[in-house]
């Protein structure tokens, strides 16, 4: 049985095969790439028992609310009119790629912490896949956040995001719309992240998340943990630009808190420069390149990116950082008023 959270859902009966982009659609049970077949452990904390074999873990407020709102488009339009980039409240610190080609994913360790925000606010530490042009961009979004009003409470959980036209119309976080394709038996989106790290401690765990396209069918895979644990995947089908790969990876954390209220906290809540024994960051940042080969991200194809003011959120990065961390950066913050340039 399956954690509270959760109720397993046969699998060819999941919300987003009703995607009209998805009639005809022949799920793909593991990546063509597969190496290690993993798909009913955890090493970084168990978060429910197996669904039994034909059955996926859906998080069971999503798949409610989901059969309620089914013949409309509205739950999706919403998430967008309230949380796009463009909305004030939003504010984002990422690391982005420079390079003119083509890319076919991205990896990163993410280092998970526990935050404590109000209703309507979210913070989430993110790998994006990006292409197209601002009007007709294709993103998908996925790392580990806290988000009381997707969820209900101030758990971090593994939390994605995708649109086709630029968060106008399409896309939703999670499976709040029809999309993402669910096929491991064991973890999902919305799943809870531990352990969690602390202020302080030398001891520091990181939840590892790879996108990945499969070069034979196209789609984007969402794949966790160093033991590769394949949960499911974006259909090409959904996509118009980023069915043939991406054309900027980005990582880092974005935010969002309603008009007139402080923005929350990012990360470990702390700035960079309290470096790794208290400030947030991500390791191990790699590229999967056009010949879909995954390699570590070189410090002259970086840049940073930031739209606010370095007393509520920053980053740092300077390139390799030893065997353990390797090609990593700090970044976060503790937010709260006039986060704006």
């Amino acid at each position: 049985m399956v954690d509270n959270d959760f109720e397993c859902v046969d699998i060819y009966k999941q919300p987003s095969l009703r995607h009209p982009l998805l009639k005809d659609h022949k799920i793909q049970l593991y990546p063509t790439f597969a190496k290690n077949i993993m798909q009913n452990r955890s090493s970084h904390g168990k978060t429910m028992d197996k669904c039994p074999e034909g059955k996926v873990p859906i998080y069971n407020k999503t798949w409610r609310h989901q059969i309620i709102t089914n013949s409309s488009s509205k739950l999706q339009v919403d998430d967008f009119q309230q949380y796009s980039q463009s909305a004030p409240g939003y504010h984002t610190v990422t690391l982005d790629t420079t390079q003119n080609m083509i890319f076919h994913g991205a990896h990163a360790g993410i280092a998970g912490y526990g935050l404590s925000l109000d209703a309507n606010q979210y913070s989430i530490s993110s790998i994006w896949i990006e292409s197209g042009l601002s009007t007709e961009l294709n993103s998908i979004n996925v790392g580990i956040g806290v988000h009381p009003s997707l969820y209900g409470d101030n758990r971090l959980r593994i939390t994605g995001q995708w649109t086709t036209d630029g968060y106008k119309k399409t896309g939703c976080f999670n499976i709040r719309c029809s999309g993402f394709v669910q096929v491991n038996h064991n973890k999902g989106l919305g799943s809870p992240v531990s352990p969690l790290n602390s202020i302080g401690s030398t001891e520091k765990f990181s939840t590892f998340i790879k996108i990945k396209q499969d070069q034979s069918t196209g789609h984007w895979w969402l794949i966790i943990q160093l033991e590769s644990i394949y949960v499911g995947y974006w259909p090409k089908e959904l996509f118009t630009h980023l069915s043939t790969g991406a054309s900027l990876i980005k990582f880092g954390g974005q935010t969002y808190t309603p008009p007139n209220k402080d923005s929350p906290p990012m990360g470990s809540g702390r700035l960079p420069k309290e470096k790794f024994r208290n400030s947030a960051f991500m390791q191990n940042l790699e590229i999967i390149d056009s010949e879909y080969n995954e390699v570590g991200v070189a410090d002259r194809d970086m840049k940073p990116y930031t739209d606010t003011n370095s007393e509520c959120y920053d980053l740092a990065y300077n390139g390799y950082q030893g065997p353990v961390y390797k090609q990593a950066f700090l970044y976060g913050g503790p937010g709260g008023r006039n986060c704006g340039i």
